[in-house]
Formats: structure tokens, sequence, C-alpha cells
């Protein structure tokens, strides 16, 4: 079992030397996650506040009927309708921060077409996921993880359009340097 292992350890090492990105490629993938790191900021904070929004439309109907109603909540939850308010507000907890996220993740992607497709020919957003997974494959001491971050960059190469082909190939429209 240890021979395997060393030999598929060595075997994703051949792998992962070949797997390296052009410098320019880079050089514009570090000016694009620059541009978008607002928007990234903005979906994470978005992401913290869903669970956030929803604890607080689950318990904040409790003080209101007890404070300004004078009535036992949960006798009001039980007989009235206010378990429906309970569940509008979880999903419309849910539905915005949702929306954020993908208004947010949108603009990122506006921003690879427009300013870097040109360029480059390959979705940015991609090739900062190839190029995130190829990082975490030279990090990794296990070999199913490497394995399984060979499978999400093999997967991001085919949607790249980088199939048979060596990443350093170069696919820059002008010479940028």
């Amino acid at each position: 079992m240890l021979i395997i292992t060393k030999s598929l350890a060595w075997v994703m090492e051949s792998v992962q030397l070949q797997d390296k990105i052009d410098s320019r490629l880079e050089m514009l993938l570090n000016l694009f996650e620059k541009e978008v790191k607002p928007y990234d900021r903005l979906s994470s904070i978005f992401f913290l506040l869903t669970p956030v929004g929803v604890i607080l439309s689950t318990l904040s109907p409790i003080p209101i009927m007890l404070y300004v109603f004078h009535i036992n909540p949960f006798a009001a939850m039980v007989s009235g309708g206010i378990v429906f308010w309970i569940i509008g507000g979880i999903v419309a907890t849910l539905v915005m921060t949702r929306v954020a996220i993908l208004f947010f993740d949108y603009r990122k992607h506006q921003i690879s077409k427009l300013k870097y497709k040109p360029l480059t020919g390959v979705c940015m957003c991609d090739l900062s996921q190839l190029c995130s997974h190829l990082s975490k494959m030279e990090k990794t001491n296990f070999p199913a993880e490497r394995l399984k971050h060979k499978r999400l960059v093999d997967y991001y190469r085919e949607r790249i359009g980088w199939n048979g082909e060596r990443l350093d190939s170069g696919r820059l429209v002008q010479d940028l340097l």
C-alpha cells in the first residue's frame, strides 16, 4: 500500500509540474483579482448575513408580540398567523441575500467578459478557480486530495478550452510585455 501511495504521489508531482500558468496571464489574473476584490468582500458579507437574518426573522416576533401587543407570543404562533410572518421573513432573507450574491457574481463576470476576455480569450473567473486549485494541489500532502484537485483542474481546463494543451501555451491576443 505504501508503494502505491508513493508512486501515486510521484505521478501527481509530475503532473503538477507541467500545469503552470504563463507569467503574463498571472499578471492579468492578479489585476483582475484586485479589481473584483470589493465584490468578493460584499459577497462574503451577504453570505454571512444569511444565517443572521434567518435567526432574526425567527426570533424577532417573540419580543414584538410580548412587549408591543402584550400577548403570549407562543400562543399567538400556534393560533394566529405569526407563523406565516416568520416563514415569510425567512424566505425573504434567503431570497434577498441570494440575489445580492448573484448580482455581485454577475458584476465579476461582466468585468471579466468586457475587460479581460478580449485580451486573454478566457474567462478570468474560471482562470482564477483553476489557479486556486493548482495551488491547493501543490500544497496538499494527501494523494486523495491531490486527485480531487486534479479533477477540478481538469474541469476548469476543459471549461476554459485548454483540454489537451499545456497551460503555459499562452492564449494572449496581444503581447503585453
